[in-house]
């Protein structure tokens, strides 16, 4: 693992965090996937949104300047996390854990939550997705974005205790016992994904969290540029097309309260 890769939970982490959001073409690619998706199935009726685990606070700031909700609310578990979405401007943040919510039944039309499921065991994911679906309003909105298996045949990625990448029926089935009930996924990232695959392939099978990893691509770089292309085409695919890609290293789920 590069030195440049912190884990969840260090303060590294969350600055590192925060530049990839604003700056990376992948996290562009990924919160523009979220927000066409949350209004393609939540129409105007989103009044009230949740950000489970906001980080850096980026997205909760994005989706509340770009789709007006009376209260756009980031809840994370770090303190490093909150500081960070406080001085961007957020004032309505949270500390509290996601399988934990200290909020009354059904106050909330959507919820966003990335990169969280992964790093919880399958206790506590089955926890926070059942409190996901008691703090929605029925008809109300989850989206999901987590760590999809990575790795080629033997070189697969192994799952810890407290780390587990997800396939899209192991979502499904931990999301139908909470009356949440799928209305869109897909894998994505489905090239770039596949080229590092390739690209570890001679390394050691990674097992457990591998800390806060995207690789270099410097704004108005070549690189960048390329990327950019390419998931403006992954979008189209994705959202004109209606297809479904056959691998990545993301899984996105938006899911409605039945």
């Amino acid at each position: 693992m590069e030195p440049h890769a912190p884990h969840i939970f260090s303060p590294d982490y969350y600055r590192q965090l925060g530049r990839v959001e604003e700056q990376h073409p992948w996290s562009r690619h990924m919160q523009r996937l979220a927000l066409a998706l949350l209004g393609r199935y939540g129409g105007g009726s989103l009044t009230r949104v949740l950000d489970a685990g906001c980080g850096a606070g980026y997205f909760t700031l994005m989706w509340r300047e770009q789709c007006r909700p009376r209260l756009a609310v980031g809840l994370d578990s770090s303190l490093d996390g909150l500081i960070l979405s406080h001085r961007r401007g957020l004032r309505d943040v949270v500390a509290s854990s996601v399988d934990a919510l200290g909020f009354r039944d059904g106050v909330f039309d959507a919820i966003y939550c990335a990169d969280v499921l992964q790093h919880l065991s399958r206790e506590a994911a089955a926890r926070t997705l059942a409190e996901f679906a008691r703090v929605l309003r029925p008809g109300g909105l989850v989206f999901i974005r987590t760590a999809s298996r990575r790795g080629i045949g033997a070189k697969k990625h192994r799952d810890t205790g407290d780390y587990q990448q997800w396939e899209p029926e192991k979502l499904r089935a931990h999301l139908e016992p909470c009356r949440l009930q799928v209305e869109w996924m897909s894998l994505v990232d489905w090239l770039p994904g596949l080229a590092a695959d390739l690209q570890a392939y001679r390394r050691p099978a990674p097992v457990g969290d591998v800390g806060l990893h995207v690789g270099s691509a410097p704004a108005g770089s070549r690189f960048s540029g390329l990327l950019a292309i390419y998931y403006h085409f992954e979008r189209l695919a994705l959202l004109r097309l209606g297809w479904r890609l056959p691998g990545g290293h993301r899984l996105l789920c938006l899911a409605r309260k039945r």
